[in-house]
């Protein structure tokens, strides 16, 4: 099994704290196709709704892939601290997650105390992108809504049935002109 240490975020503790934009990314272990399901998918959601009002967040955006999850979360409060969003998101998934199958330690399932750790997990970190005030929020909620379509899923975003948003009717909206390219994918042209 992988080391499957937790990501440090890349900037100081303040910066994800107040009313800001984010772009997140969210792994399966090794990218492995764990969260093909719908029960898995409602917990998920569940319990992202309960951390959003718990810590004054809404999503604009999200999309769960097979092997990982994309969120658009805008902070809505001076308060809301995305770190503390994102652990108690994560955190309040873990036991019902494990009642339908994902992240079951391995002696659940074959009776051996000494087996290999193969159990499916979630990355213990996240990717995180601070939308820039030059970001376009509509153009980043479309490159998550067309994430499947990117991948070969299905050939309309809307077709794919674990994207959405809680803030507007998406399916009725029309993608901005200019694509978002993820700073990270972005390529320098030699000089």
């Amino acid at each position: 099994m992988a080391d499957f240490r937790r990501k440090r975020n890349r900037l100081p503790r303040e910066a994800y704290i107040g009313q800001h934009w984010y772009f997140i990314t969210l792994n399966a272990e090794d990218r492995r196709p764990i969260l093909a399901g719908g029960p898995m998918v409602k917990i998920l959601l569940d319990t992202l709704r309960a951390a959003c009002a718990q810590h004054s967040f809404n999503i604009y955006a999200y999309c769960f892939m097979p092997d990982h999850i994309h969120i658009e979360p805008l902070g809505l409060a001076a308060k809301s601290d995305l770190t503390e969003f994102m652990r108690a998101w994560k955190g309040t998934s873990t036991v019902p997650l494990r009642e339908v199958g994902l992240d079951d330690p391995p002696w659940k399932k074959d009776g051996g105390i000494n087996s290999p750790l193969q159990e499916p997990r979630l990355q213990k970190g996240f990717y995180d992108h601070i939308l820039r005030p030059e970001d376009n929020q509509d153009a980043v909620a479309w490159y998550i809504f067309n994430n499947p379509v990117r991948k070969g899923l299905v050939k309309d975003p809307r077709d794919w049935p674990y994207t959405g948003s809680w803030m507007f009717d998406w399916k009725k909206a029309v993608a901005p002109p200019k694509e978002f390219v993820p700073p990270w994918k972005k390529v320098t042209p030699p000089s």
